[in-house]
């Protein structure tokens, strides 16, 4: 991941990055990101490596002790490398904190920028947004590919979809929702249809517009090629289902901004309703309309980002919920709580995929 962002910025985009950035010795062992900081500032390393890793749970009441498997031990867990090039500490871009920290694994050098800065740069500049976003975003996709090799310590359901469904319309303008009506067609799923296949690439942007699809992943090593050549039957029924994906769900979304095959199969649960957006024309109107670039990519990367920090918060000790305890705890924050300002959205969000369904004839 080395060359993204060269691949993807501008000699402009760089050239303020590097006037607006600060360069950073990291000494080896030093924590560059706790887990649930409130963030002032986004790393890109430029020499060097991170880990990013998910502490060791601590119980915060007796009161939850006793109504939450939490209590037991769990110990610091690694679950990704972060190399030269890459980029941390781009959660409070999308509103979001960190679940894990972020360790320095060897002396190492970054580029600080400040975070407030930063901001500012992605709302005044939509072509400098549309070339970030999407280097975070193939970012992003290519960790949740390496996180869902671990799917057999993956255990969670389908409440992340439907937040992610209401999270994404929120962030698209009206006439983003009357260029997609335009674009694409919606598709009916049998019960028990594939709509992806692990190891084959994503051809068109999937929205859920009703139903329910699982998500699953080959057992053993990923490879594509064996995936892609195998029957449908022989390679995905033996999958052990690690996740569902309701309305509003983005299906393959992380295949969706380059060529690299799906790892995990998606198949509807029961009869089910998408939409699709063929690739070829969703690319042309990318290139063409700046705006919705940069809209559309910030859309990928809070989507991403945010399932990325719910599977890392899945593969490590469970953390408190509203729902484990008998009361709230002012001193705890809890997973499962919103802010005004997402409730916001979410409400924003649902109302505008109401009004796109309306245009395609779903009725709600």
């Amino acid at each position: 991941m080395a060359d993204v962002l060269l691949k993807e910025l501008s000699n402009a985009d760089i050239d303020w990055m590097v006037t607006t950035g600060q360069r950073q010795e990291i000494a080896a062992t030093h924590i560059l990101i706790k887990p649930n900081q409130e963030l002032e500032t986004l790393y890109v390393l430029l020499d060097g490596s991170l880990s990013i890793i998910l502490p060791q749970t601590e119980t915060h009441s007796a009161e939850m002790a006793a109504a939450s498997s939490a209590e037991m031990v769990c110990s610091d867990q690694e679950v990704a490398q972060i190399s030269r090039g890459e980029i941390v500490g781009e959660a409070p871009l999308f509103n979001i904190r960190p679940a894990a920290m972020v360790k320095a694994v060897e002396d190492s050098l970054v580029l600080s920028i400040s975070q407030q800065q930063l901001s500012a740069k992605l709302q005044q500049d939509i072509g400098f947004a549309a070339h970030f976003y999407r280097a975070i975003a193939l970012m992003l996709a290519e960790r949740l590919r390496q996180m869902y090799e671990r799917t057999e310590q993956i255990r969670f359901g389908d409440d992340q979809a439907a937040k992610e469904a209401l999270f994404v319309f929120g962030e698209m303008r009206d006439s983003d929702i009357d260029w997609l009506t335009s674009a694409g067609q919606v598709e009916k799923l049998a019960p028990d249809k594939v709509l992806l296949q692990a190891g084959r690439p994503v051809e068109a942007l999937y929205i859920v517009l009703d139903g329910l699809l699982s998500i699953s992943r080959p057992e053993g090593d990923f490879n594509s090629l064996s995936l892609c050549f195998s029957g449908l039957e022989k390679s995905t029924r033996t999958q052990t289902v690690f996740a569902d994906m309701s309305r509003g769900g983005l299906p393959g979304i992380i295949s969706v901004l380059d060529f690299q095959p799906l790892p995990v199969t998606i198949r509807a649960v029961k009869e089910s309703l998408v939409f699709a957006v063929p690739r070829q024309r969703l690319a042309a109107k990318l290139q063409q309309d700046m705006g919705f670039a940069s809209r559309f990519y910030r859309i990928i990367a809070i989507q991403i980002s945010d399932l990325l920090q719910t599977v890392m918060e899945h593969l490590g000790c469970d953390r408190p919920s509203y729902s484990q305890v008998k009361g709230m705890d002012e001193a705890v924050e809890y997973d499962d709580e919103l802010d005004l300002d997402s409730l916001h959205q979410v409400s924003h969000g649902a109302a505008k995929f109401n009004w796109m369904l309306k245009r395609l004839g779903v009725g709600y």
